[in-house]
């Protein structure tokens, strides 16, 4: 049963990648296009950004969750790096969106914490696996001594 409702998230996020995928592209060619109409003003082209980079992050996240429910069902276990790289991807996203100028300094240091928090567990983490893997690799080349 917990299979078929795996297989059955698999699925709707699929569905969900897609059609954010198309709203990001209508996004990125309206923004093309209303950018050559209107003038080239700082501002204008500052939104227009800000609308291209959150609409990417948002495909990518959904494809990073994408990849986080295949591995579950092909080992049947979460692996963590990629949870953290999706909550890495998460935060970034969130950072685009703020309104850096009316955002009170806590909020920033309690995002930039987040941020320094997730990128030390992701580094720690694949550091970790690459020394477990080094050793093995050395335990094997011993045996075969």
């Amino acid at each position: 049963m917990e299979r078929i409702i795996i297989i059955v998230l698999l699925f709707s996020l699929l569905l969900v990648i897609l059609y954010t995928t198309f709203v990001f592209l209508g996004l990125l060619f309206s923004g093309i296009i209303s950018g050559i109409e209107n003038s080239f003003s700082k501002n204008h082209i500052l939104t227009q950004l800000h609308r291209v980079f959150g609409g990417f992050l948002s495909v990518l996240i959904g494809i990073e969750l994408l990849h986080t429910i295949k591995m579950y069902l092909r080992e049947d276990v979460v692996h963590v790096e990629i949870v953290i790289l999706v909550a890495l991807i998460g935060v970034s996203r969130h950072v685009i969106d703020l309104d850096v100028e009316h955002i009170e300094p806590l909020n920033i240091a309690c995002v930039s914490s987040i941020i320094i928090a997730l990128s030390t567990s992701y580094y720690l983490i694949k550091n970790g696996m690459r020394f477990k893997r080094n050793s093995i690799a050395e335990k094997l080349e011993e045996k075969s001594n």
